[in-house]
């Protein structure tokens, strides 16, 4: 059903770009409201939307006011959601689609405990919690002023993000093609700090990260690219950032509340101690696929003082896993089109 809905909405950009305006804009409400955002694929549309515009060499005063559709529906959305959090309050978890899905108000309550105002700017980004935000932000009673700042601001940043990254790419993809075969050291440094970057225990770095490294990998390998250097640099910076946080655990022992690399106060890190001490080795090797959890272990690690060796042996096997794990979209892209 959902194949379907997009390949229709595209269909209509089509046979009139001008449709593109309020397709943006209906498009957006409808992945920033609460009632339709968990059963909408926003996103996917948009996306494909952008790269329809950039295929037909739409002009700047389409893609510009698309944009700005796309911005105003994800403000107006938000905004809707707001007042059904302020409403409904206690009981909106009586209400479609939290009857159906009853994590979601705690998920964005914790997120929103987590980063206050930021989440508001951050929620647009993250899938998982993008509508119920606000919903929270209404339950909580969030000053306005501060909310619709946070919410204008993000909704037009995501709507750039989403829209204008395609349009960029079509438009320039034989120069930036050329620049990734002919600076192959320039692309494993970006796989190497991106790799660095998901060992950091910060959720919001966690959805972004691996977006970037699988597309960016994604593309090098698609312009012709050679797999071993990124594959190594990616490894690479999985290794170094488990080795950088382990030693911070064991500098830290105990104390995780006010750290930079923690943002719940550490309170993730009692349980991921329990799994080094049950499972050794074997949790740090199978650590980098356990979603937002991926980087306490490390911290817990050093924490418990786990030896070194093999830490290391162990992370260096979770690394070449994760770093080839990421990769294989990007292969199976270049193998299909070959």
């Amino acid at each position: 059903m959902t194949d379907s809905l997009v390949e229709t909405v595209l269909s209509l950009v089509r046979q009139r770009e001008s449709w593109a305006i309020p397709i943006a804009f209906l498009v957006a409400f409808g992945e920033s409201l609460c009632f339709l955002s968990i059963v909408w694929p926003g996103w996917a549309i948009l996306t494909g939307l952008a790269f329809l515009l950039a295929a037909s060499g739409v002009g700047m005063p389409i893609l510009i006011a698309t944009i700005l559709a796309a911005g105003l529906g994800g403000v107006v959305g938000y905004s809707i959601s707001y007042w059904v959090g302020h409403y409904f309050k206690d009981s909106i978890g009586n209400i479609w689609p939290f009857t159906t899905h009853p994590n979601l108000i705690p998920r964005g309550e914790e997120f929103f405990d987590e980063h206050g105002l930021w989440s508001v700017f951050l929620g647009h980004f993250v899938g998982p919690v993008r509508a119920v935000i606000p919903v929270v932000a209404g339950m909580f009673s969030m000053p306005q002023v501060p909310f619709q700042i946070a919410n204008v601001a993000s909704a037009f940043v995501w709507a750039v993000w989403v829209i204008l990254w395609p349009v960029l790419f079509v438009t320039y993809q034989e120069p930036i093609f050329a620049f990734m075969r002919g600076h192959e050291l320039i692309v494993a440094l970006i796989m190497f700090a991106l790799a660095f970057a998901n060992a950091i225990a910060l959720p919001l770095l966690f959805v972004p990260v691996m977006v970037l490294f699988a597309f960016v990998s994604g593309v090098h390998l698609y312009a012709g690219g050679d797999f071993w250097i990124i594959f190594l640099a990616g490894a690479a910076g999985a290794f170094f950032g488990d080795l950088f946080f382990y030693g911070a655990g064991r500098r830290a022992k105990q104390s995780f509340s006010d750290v930079w690399f923690i943002n719940d106060k550490g309170r993730a890190v009692p349980g991921a101690r329990k799994l080094v001490r049950e499972n050794g080795a074997l949790s740090v090797i199978t650590s980098k696929f356990l979603g937002m959890r991926r980087a306490v272990v490390p911290i817990a690690a050093g924490a418990e003082e786990f030896p070194i060796g093999p830490f290391a042996a162990a992370s260096a096997v979770s690394a070449l896993l994760w770093s080839a794990a990421l990769l294989l979209p990007g292969l199976a892209v270049r193998a299909f089109a070959a």
